[in-house]
């Protein structure tokens, strides 16, 4: 059955910001102490000891991803608003800055590991390279001073911190039981109004079709969603994951709506073995976060803090490549 997000159902903006920026194509933050620093030339940002330089066009690249990212879906009005304290283009510049310096970071435990890059991989980071650059024009590699060399140094970091974090989250010892893991499918009546729904119930029980009550009461007109833990109100949840197939509440009052919840599959396997799948990896990555951070801290950085404020996420130019995609097209699982 496919999946429909419903107004009832709809994640608040700020959880899909959120969402966006963590499931992209590398995934970690950063803890390390940092150093400003004026000693460095322009157009340097990030260098740690005995490691090759972040670019600052390494930023651009970055910053362009997410330019399109999310003024595509909320338009380019997005930067003006407030995510506590901060503006949205501040917001992201931190995650941004965040990502490059966790990068640098695990390329100096990769380079201690004595992780490296095979053949293949090397000749998927070449590839990567020759595909970014090429969908370039002259006046964005001019403007940025993107140049195949900072290509490769960065595709190369990437994914050495990729793998590194292969290498450290295989061995992890997590479990996700099949049960946290369920999806279910179901389908439901909801109203604003106790009364209303009060009489749904007693059109349903007299034998009236589901499909039909949902239609005429639910007001958006939708009446299916694909459901795991963790998505909706705890009364709605534990109500929906006791019914069986086929089976049907009683009527539900969560976060001040009322609900009758109608179950039409109390297990969609393929789903839950997808789902089962990424909680895992959630809980891979939160405890690697854990485990690096403390790594992490004492690794010593040079921040170019002069050359990070002249850089806009508004100002920047939309490059004819996508680093993600690119990315995740060579390296991706």
């Amino acid at each position: 059955m496919k999946k429909r997000r419903k107004k009832p159902f709809i994640i608040l903006a700020v959880i899909l910001v959120v969402v966006l920026l963590v499931a992209g194509y590398i995934k970690f933050f950063n803890g390390s102490l940092i150093y400003f620093t004026t000693g460095m030339k322009n157009g340097e940002l990030i260098k740690t000891a005995g490691q090759k330089i972040t670019y600052t066009c390494e930023a651009d690249i970055l910053m362009s991803d997410v330019k399109k990212e999310y003024e595509e879906m909320f338009g380019s009005n997005i930067w003006r608003e407030k995510i506590g304290d901060a503006d949205f283009e501040s917001y992201i510049k931190d995650q941004i800055k965040s990502k490059l310096m966790r990068v640098k970071a695990m390329n100096v435990k990769a380079k201690e590991r004595g992780v490296v890059l095979g053949r293949e991989e090397k000749d998927s980071v070449g590839k990567a390279v020759d595909a970014f650059y090429n969908e370039l024009t002259e006046s964005q590699i001019s403007s940025t001073g993107i140049t195949k060399d900072k290509l490769n140094t960065m595709f190369t970091e990437f994914a050495i911190a990729q793998k590194l974090y292969d290498d450290l989250t295989s061995s992890m010892d997590i479990e996700v039981s099949a049960d946290e893991a369920r999806v279910i499918d179901i389908q439901y009546i909801v109203s604003d109004s106790e009364e209303d729904i009060n009489k749904a119930y007693n059109l349903v029980n007299s034998g009236s079709s589901f499909f039909a009550v949902a239609k005429e009461y639910n007001a958006d007109g939708e009446y299916e969603y694909e459901l795991k833990r963790g998505e909706m109100d705890a009364a709605f949840e534990k109500a929906a994951f006791n019914l069986s197939t086929g089976e049907m509440s009683s009527i539900v009052e969560a976060a001040g709506r009322y609900y009758i919840i109608r179950c039409t599959s109390d297990n969609d396997k393929a789903k839950t073995e997808v789902n089962k799948s990424a909680i895992l990896e959630k809980r891979k990555l939160e405890q690697f976060n854990a485990d690096f951070e403390k790594y992490e801290s004492g690794i010593y950085m040079e921040f170019n803090n002069s050359e990070w404020k002249k850089i806009s996420i508004q100002d920047a130019y939309t490059l004819g490549s996508s680093f993600e995609d690119t990315f995740n097209a060579y390296f991706g699982k």
